[in-house]
């Protein structure tokens, strides 16, 4: 007989503590990419950038993760989603070359708050109720706000270079971290008429929904 799988669950304060800690590895890290940028260290720089946007990711998505019920899974997504962006270099400059991915002009069109929310849009729709949009919203959000403070990213338009003091980046990035937890929290209403959150207090009840639909669906096709 299997046994359950014990839910795993971050307080506040550890989740408080370790997005602190994130936010100072992040600066940390900023500081070495910019020494390596200054040197024209490649390989450093783009594993201290990597790192940078991996410690970011993770400072902004440790507040919610008190309020999900999966923050492991939460957190990977978060951290995925604020590094692996930076793919994008690879089909802009046509190249995996380390130089030519990062001596481009500008970021590509892709690094944008129109990414950002196609992306959200489509894992609300293929994963409902496991909080997955919100990580990725928060691990993309916090790429494209360390971006606009380091040289800055196409956030609206791919013709129109937008960028930011560090001062504003840091309170946005703050906001946006705020923003992650009400939003998480917000998803535990039991009362809130939104189709995610039965998965969130009632897994087996909208499993058993997501298998009567599809059946319904086979019997219509049947006849």
């Amino acid at each position: 007989m299997d046994r359950p799988r014990k839910r795993i669950v971050i307080s506040t304060t550890r989740s408080t503590a370790a997005g602190l800690f994130c936010g100072a590895v992040a600066l940390a890290a900023d500081q070495c990419c910019a020494r390596f940028k200054a040197t024209s260290a490649r390989r450093p720089e783009a594993a201290s950038d990597a790192l940078a946007h991996l410690a970011t990711g993770l400072a902004v998505a440790l507040p919610a993760s008190s309020f999900v019920r999966e923050p492991e899974r939460f957190l990977a997504l978060a951290g995925a989603s604020a590094t692996l962006i930076d793919l994008d270099h690879v089909v802009a400059a046509r190249s995996i070359k380390l130089a030519s991915c990062m001596t481009m002009a500008r970021r590509p069109a892709s690094h944008s708050v129109l990414a950002v929310g196609g992306l959200a849009y489509l894992t609300s729709r293929l994963e409902p109720g496991r909080q997955t949009e919100l990580a990725v919203t928060l691990g993309l959000g916090s790429h494209l706000l360390r971006d606009l403070v380091t040289g800055g990213a196409p956030l609206f338009m791919p013709s129109r270079i937008v960028e930011l003091t560090k001062h504003r980046g840091l309170f946005m990035m703050i906001a946006l971290a705020l923003m992650g937890r009400w939003y998480a929290r917000r998803l535990q209403d039991p009362h809130r008429p939104r189709r995610s959150n039965p998965l969130v207090l009632a897994p087996e009840a909208l499993v058993a929904g997501a298998r009567a639909v599809r059946a319904s669906r086979g019997n219509r096709r049947a006849a």
